[in-house]
């Protein structure tokens, strides 16, 4: 039990979603939302998993099924769903948890993950990691189609040239402006590699996940703004261009866009989906703000 009790604690104390521990050595951890994480580790880690003690923030039956098949020793979930202790406990898997919930849903928090959807007409723990893992692939396929937008595929190479270097001059001379002014009343660019110090950093966080090739993206610009603004002081704004900064946009799944993360000492706490009024983004910040 010290492999788990290990694992516990890192994944509390690093604001990790995923740790895995064997014979007190760290394996695996990983700050990735859903199920990507765990797939990943199979990928990297294959019989090195076997024995080993996991720490996740959500297990559903499909992570159930995964931890089966990597036929790991034991499972502490701080949200675990009857249907993944029942799998856990029909393989003899031992599974403590803080919260046990009928069932995982997705993002919306409207319907079942799609994960948990496919997982639920799995019984094979050999066949769950074939078929999750090519659901993920098409996950991703799909949001990468949807983030791109069908003229693009038609128009010439010598037009595709000329419009990246006027966007990479915008972006110069729009990081020159941002450089001048240091403006906290407008929203900051985010990037991949300052998100996590900068959500860390602050005590609440708006981070506007946009593309400027995205109509509505285009349109809530001026919202954004004004929230900047009017919040200066109580929370961070940011925006982060999809396109340009991948790695986060795939690590919270942000499928859609534009979609706002709303951020709590580095965490996830919140986020909204759409073109959506003012009022309403509002509403959401002043809820986290109490």
């Amino acid at each position: 039990m010290r492999d788990l009790e290990t694992a516990k604690k890192r994944l509390n104390e690093n604001n990790l979603t995923l740790s895995i521990v064997k014979d007190d050595k760290v394996l695996f951890e990983t700050t990735s939302h859903g199920i990507s994480g765990f797939l990943e580790a199979i990928e990297k880690l294959g019989d090195a998993l076997h024995g080993a003690s996991v720490a996740d923030r959500i297990v559903g039956k499909a992570i159930a099924l995964l931890c089966v098949y990597a036929i790991v020793k034991e499972v502490y979930a701080i949200i675990l769903s009857e249907e993944a202790e029942a799998e856990l406990k029909k393989h003899a898997v031992y599974s403590e948890w803080d919260n046990l919930v009928e069932s995982i849903l997705d993002i919306d928090m409207m319907e079942m993950c799609p994960f948990e959807k496919l997982a639920m007409q799995i019984s094979d723990p050999k066949d769950a990691y074939v078929r999750l893992n090519a659901l993920q692939d098409s996950l991703k396929s799909k949001r990468r189609t949807q983030m791109k937008d069908e003229h693009e595929q038609f128009i010439s190479e010598e037009e595709a040239e000329l419009r990246s270097i006027r966007e990479k001059k915008l972006r110069e001379l729009a990081q020159l402006k941002t450089t001048r002014e240091e403006s906290p009343m407008k929203p900051a660019h985010v990037t991949d590699s300052d998100f996590n110090d900068i959500v860390c950093k602050h005590s609440l966080a708006l981070i506007d996940c946009w593309a400027p090739w995205c109509g509505p993206c285009v349109a809530l610009t001026p919202t954004i703004e004004q929230l900047a603004a009017e919040y200066a002081g109580k929370v961070f704004v940011g925006k982060l261009n999809v396109d340009e900064n991948t790695k986060t946009a795939e690590c919270y799944q942000v499928f859609s866009i534009p979609t706002m993360l709303i951020m709590k000492n580095g965490k996830e706490i919140d986020r909204i989906v759409g073109l959506v009024p003012k009022k309403h983004i509002e509403s959401v910040l002043k809820k986290h703000l109490e």
